[in-house]
């Protein structure tokens, strides 16, 4: 009996350890040499994801460059409303004082989710017809442009 409990356990042990990478970073590496393409940024991501050619992607940069500086002082207001309503509830406001300070954060948040579908919209009139068909790939777009401006390098 105890035998047989020792042959189970090396071969669970010998298939363990057979197993390759799977583990991610953790296991020894970070995946490169073992035919892990590197991970694209959000440009380039964004860019293959349409099949943007050469002068298209000089456009969506420029495109997306723009929504990015018109989210800056966005950005910066969400940060400062959050903090006030970190505040109000520390300081125990009443409700409406509350909800009023929270409304003011939930409306920052909408005007930058409008400024990243307008920004979507602009790159959606570069497409030529083909790219405008393909209904996958504007979808997968949109859902890599969900929040792209929430932090200061839309790039990352």
């Amino acid at each position: 009996m105890l035998r047989k409990l020792f042959l189970i356990g090396l071969l669970c042990a010998s298939i363990g350890l057979a197993q390759r990478g799977g583990g991610g970073k953790g296991s020894g590496g970070d995946g490169a040499g073992m035919g892990a393409a590197p991970i694209p940024n959000k440009f380039e991501n964004i860019a293959m994801t349409l099949g943007l050619n050469k002068d298209q992607k000089k456009e969506a940069k420029t495109i997306l460059e723009e929504g990015a500086k018109e989210a800056a002082p966005l950005r910066d207001q969400i940060s400062k409303s959050r903090i006030a309503v970190g505040e109000a509830i520390d300081a125990k406001k009443g409700d409406e004082e509350l909800k009023t300070i929270a409304r003011t954060s939930s409306d920052l948040s909408a005007q930058l989710t409008t400024l990243e579908l307008k920004t979507f919209a602009k790159l959606d009139a570069i497409l030529d017809d083909t790219q405008k068909k393909n209904m996958p790939a504007l979808q997968r777009t949109l859902i890599l442009m969900n929040d792209i401006y929430h932090n200061k390098n839309w790039n990352e």
